[in-house]
C-alpha cells in the first residue's frame, strides 16, 4: 500500500498549490489516455505516443460520485488530445455537483497566441485550475513552454472567477546538478510562486529508478481513474501499474 503522510513543503519552502485541504471536496483524477505526445521516461502513468487507450464517455460519466460535491482532474496521458476532450469537460459542467475542473497537461497543443487561448480559457469555464507540467524533457522539446506559462497565467488572473494556474515542476533526484537551470528558467519566468517542485518519485516508468524516492499520498479523499474505467481508489502505485498494461 501507498504511505499515507502530512503534506509536505515543496523544495521552493512552501506549501504546494491546490494541495488537499479537508475543505475541499473528493477529486476524481481521470487518466483520460495513455496516449501522450511526449515521451518522459520517468512517466507515473506510464504513458506515451505508443498509447492507445481512451476513456469512453459511459466510463468517464460512470466515475463522477453518486452523492456530494466533487472535483474532476483530466490528466493522462495527455489529455487535450483526448478525441472528445470538450465532450469530457462538458460533462463535468453539467453536473451541478462538480464544483471544479482541472487540467493537468504538458501544453504542446494549446494556442500559443492571446486570443485563441483565451477563447480555450472561456470554453473550459469555472472554477478552473490549469496544471502546466515543467521538466528538463519538456522544456528541451519546447523551448517556448515557459513563454505558454506566462501567457496562461496572465489569461486567468484576467478572467478571474476562480482561476488559476499551477506549475507542476519535476526535478531528478538523481541529477541535481543537472536539473538546476530548470528551477532557474521558472524563477526567471518570474513564475516561482506559482510552481509546486519537487523530485520525480520511483513508480510508474521510474518504478525500478535507485535512490528514488516512493511516492506517498496526503489523505484520502480522491479516487483515481483509468482509461479503461477501472478504479484504483487512492492506490497510485496500482494504478500505474494497471496503466502500463493498456494498449
Amino acid at each position: 500500500m501507498v504511505e499515507l503522510r502530512p503534506q509536505n513543503l515543496t523544495l521552493t519552502g512552501a506549501l504546494p498549490r491546490d494541495r488537499p485541504t479537508d475543505a475541499r471536496a473528493h477529486r476524481v483524477y481521470v487518466a483520460t489516455t495513455n496516449h501522450c505526445n511526449r515521451a518522459c521516461p520517468w512517466c507515473s502513468t506510464c504513458s506515451s505516443p505508443r498509447g492507445n487507450s481512451f476513456i469512453s464517455l459511459p466510463d468517464y460519466a460512470a466515475s463522477f460520485p453518486s452523492e456530494g460535491p466533487f472535483e474532476v482532474q483530466l490528466e493522462g496521458g495527455e489529455p487535450t488530445i483526448h478525441p472528445q476532450f470538450s465532450e469530457l469537460v462538458r460533462l463535468a459542467r453539467a453536473e451541478p455537483r462538480c464544483a471544479r475542473v482541472v487540467i493537468v497537461t504538458n501544453g504542446v497543443v494549446l494556442p500559443r497566441t492571446r486570443a485563441p487561448l483565451r477563447a480555450w480559457l472561456l470554453e473550459l469555464g469555472a472554477p478552473l485550475t490549469i496544471k502546466l507540467s515543467i521538466n528538463h524533457h519538456l522544456l528541451a522539446q519546447d523551448d517556448q513552454l515557459l513563454a505558454l506559462a506566462a501567457l496562461l497565467h496572465d489569461e486567468l488572473a484576467s478572467l478571474g472567477a476562480e482561476r488559476e494556474l499551477v506549475l507542476n515542476v519535476r526535478l531528478r533526484p538523481d541529477a541535481p546538478g543537472q536539473d538546476v537551470w530548470v528551477r532557474e528558467a521558472v524563477a526567471q519566468a518570474g513564475l516561482l510562486e506559482l510552481a509546486n517542485v519537487f523530485h520525480l518519485q520511483a513508480y510508474g516508468f521510474a518504478s525500478e529508478r535507485a535512490g528514488w524516492a516512493a511516492p506517498f499520498v496526503v489523505g484520502t479523499n480522491f479516487t483515481l481513474v483509468n482509461p479503461d474505467g477501472r478504479t484504483h481508489g487512492p492506490d497510485l502505485v496500482g494504478r500505474s501499474e494497471a496503466m502500463r498494461v493498456l494498449p
